[in-house]
């Protein structure tokens, strides 16, 4: 009988180990996966914030190619700045850079309204500033000119509600 209890302590000691190094194993894969996630994470927050620090530069040079007059825009150098500003943004394309729809109706998750002026509800009337998506995530918001019907009786709302807050 002792060697049956010997044999029994042996394979329940083997199932126990074999059970640790499944365990151990597993585990390690989760690291692999959590550090790859990692990486990717950090690689993609870089770039937002790389992009994120251009799009103001982008926004100058479209600034300047808008104002400039009818006789600059036959000279070579307007026509040089155009098509490097037009690589750049093939460049923040191909990263994964879109610009924000800004046609149609205003989207509090794609847009943010910096005036409301007189026209069809939440309809987007101007655009002050693009916005832009990385990868699905918004960059920045298009900032945009929202339309109401009747935007003094909508100022005299806001005011009652700030009014109601305060009381």
């Amino acid at each position: 009988m002792a060697k049956k209890d010997e044999t029994k302590e042996i394979e329940e000691k083997m199932q126990h180990l074999e059970n640790q190094l499944k365990r151990a194993v597993a585990d390690y894969q989760n690291l692999e996966k959590r550090i790859q996630d990692d990486s990717s994470s950090i690689v993609q927050y870089a770039r937002s914030e790389m992009i994120s620090r251009i799009l103001p530069v982008l926004d100058s040079l479209d600034q300047a190619i808008a104002g400039a007059s009818q006789s600059e825009a036959e000279s070579g150098w307007l026509k040089g700045v155009m098509m490097a500003v037009k690589q750049l943004r093939q460049v923040l394309a191909d990263e994964g850079l879109i610009e924000i729809e800004t046609t149609g109706k205003f989207d509090p998750r794609l847009h943010e309204a910096v005036e409301v002026r007189e026209g069809e509800n939440d309809a987007i009337l101007e655009v002050a500033q693009r916005g832009y998506t990385l990868n699905g995530k918004v960059v920045r918001p298009a900032r945009v000119v929202v339309g109401k019907s009747n935007p003094t009786q909508m100022s005299e709302e806001a005011e009652e509600e700030i009014e109601t807050e305060e009381s």
